[in-house]
């Protein structure tokens, strides 16, 4: 994108912000307009469902409304945003009891440090039916470190649980995951972990 249009974009996004920020609905309709489909999708991502991705992104929309005049222009405003949007279904979750984590077992814990096949050799559609299959506590924990690419530490503060608990479930994610695509011949190892 040529740099021109880029500033013309940024001015752009600038005055509907702050036309936001006055209340004005028509900016608020454009901008629910210009971010709706990339924010259901992450709020699918969490939600395993489309009924309850809609109303994850129509909640975290109206916290985007009421907090935008928290919004400094200082980094990405759609990060901001987004940021929002990944609360707003992390608060889903824990407010009705959906992110239920294995018990931690040091012996088989140890015993499968070897991490699962990249997802890039995956097909992406049939990844993303196979992480909505997941147990909410293995999706969410794969939405946020491998997707959204927070932290192990900062997914443990957002969930308010352990780092080392983060990084075992994330393992076990993974590898409930690529056993299912190996199941369905998506994937296949050359040899696996015992």
């Amino acid at each position: 994108m040529p740099i021109e249009e880029k500033q013309r974009n940024n001015k752009h996004e600038e005055a509907l912000i702050r036309a936001c920020q006055r209340h004005e609905r028509l900016a608020q309709s454009e901008f629910f307009r210009l971010y709706s489909g990339k924010f259901l999708g992450i709020a699918y991502r969490f939600a395993g469902d489309y009924d309850t991705a809609n109303d994850l992104l129509q909640e975290g929309f109206i916290r985007i409304f009421n907090h935008i005049s928290d919004y400094k222009f200082q980094g990405s405003f759609e990060g901001w945003m987004r940021r929002i949007i990944i609360n707003t279904s992390i608060n889903y979750i824990k407010q009705h009891g959906k992110i239920i984590f294995e018990e931690m077992d040091p012996e088989r814990d140890t015993l499968f440090s070897e991490p699962a096949p990249a997802l890039e050799q995956m097909n992406c559609e049939e990844i993303i039916e196979e992480i909505n299959r997941l147990p909410n506590g293995f999706r969410t924990i794969i939405n946020l470190y491998a997707i959204d690419g927070y932290s192990y530490s900062e997914i443990a503060e957002m969930l308010d649980i352990k780092e080392v608990t983060v990084r075992t479930q994330y393992l076990r994610a993974k590898q409930k995951l690529a056993s299912a695509l190996e199941k369905k011949n998506i994937i296949h190892y050359a040899s696996k972990i015992i």
